[in-house]
């Protein structure tokens, strides 16, 4: 399939992202996405020189200060630094020729790191007083989507947004269920903001809010540009390999989809259990 990519991701946490693209230029697999578990580098220049199709995610290119990016946070300081590191991004995008920019839609409340635990790559919060921070943090999410669709037109980038899911942080995360997408839709194109329909994220989504995963992509349709694939157990957010005959097969075959990218999303994995995955496509 010449729209399944591999995400960098599948290596261990904190190493260059040369790691990732050795091994997969060593297998022949030239689409490739650059993902957000890799240190800081002060040029990512090189990654040009790889006869690869490209696409980024999220925190990509790695900044020399860690944060994590929340453009719906209330503090304007930590919003202004995801969007500049966002528009930092799309520049990168330009730079390789990459097809696509992905990221978050950002959280109710800022998280204070990333789980450390290879079981669940949820983020960790203390603050779990979130009611009354809802419809603040969807606004300012908004406000921020406007900023970075105005900026990807005037790069003549593609930008994505990334579905949200989680069982045990549902109430700290935004954009998981079919209502608040009809609220964004009330804003955005599909020519403005494409969707990447995270498989992961909607099986525990429409779990923790009893919504029917059918149901919810008939109503994305128009907006899905992208697939970010991996298996769960519909408790915890584990980036695994997909398995066969899994309910995932029927989203991934729909021919509504066939043009999508199809990403492989998959954490602390080996090589060869990403070529299985591929053989069953």
């Amino acid at each position: 399939m010449n729209n399944l990519y591999v995400s960098t991701t599948f290596i261990r946490d904190k190493q260059k992202i040369k790691v990732a693209l050795d091994i997969l230029k060593s297998e022949g697999i030239k689409n490739v996405e650059l993902g957000s578990n890799h240190i800081y580098e002060r040029n990512f220049d090189y990654i040009k020189n790889y006869d690869f199709n490209f696409l980024v995610h999220n925190y990509f290119p790695t900044p020399k200060n860690d944060f994590i990016i929340n453009i719906a946070s209330s503090n304007k300081k930590i919003r202004d630094r995801s969007l500049n590191q966002i528009k930092k991004s799309i520049i990168f995008l330009k730079k390789v020729k990459a097809k696509i920019y992905t990221f978050h839609p950002g959280f109710i409340s800022d998280p204070l790191e990333v789980n450390k635990s290879k079981k669940n790559y949820d983020f960790v919060w203390r603050n779990k007083k979130f009611k009354k921070k809802y419809d603040l943090a969807f606004n300012y999410m908004i406000l921020s989507l406007e900023k970075i669709v105005n900026f990807a037109k005037k790069n003549r980038a593609r930008v994505a947004i990334e579905t949200e899911g989680s069982l045990k942080k549902k109430n700290l995360l935004l954009l998981q269920t079919p209502e608040e997408y009809q609220k964004l839709f009330n804003y955005f194109t599909p020519n403005d903001l494409g969707i990447n329909l995270n498989i992961g994220h909607l099986n525990l989504a429409s779990k923790a809010f009893k919504f029917s995963k059918l149901e919810f992509i008939k109503s994305l349709k128009p907006y899905i540009i992208a697939l970010e694939l991996s298996h769960n157990n519909g408790i915890d957010d584990q980036h695994l390999p997909l398995r066969k005959n899994k309910w995932y097969w029927d989203i991934i075959n729909d021919l509504d989809l066939s043009k999508t990218y199809k990403i492989l999303e998959f954490r602390n994995t080996n090589i060869e259990k990403i070529k299985k995955v591929i053989k069953l496509f």
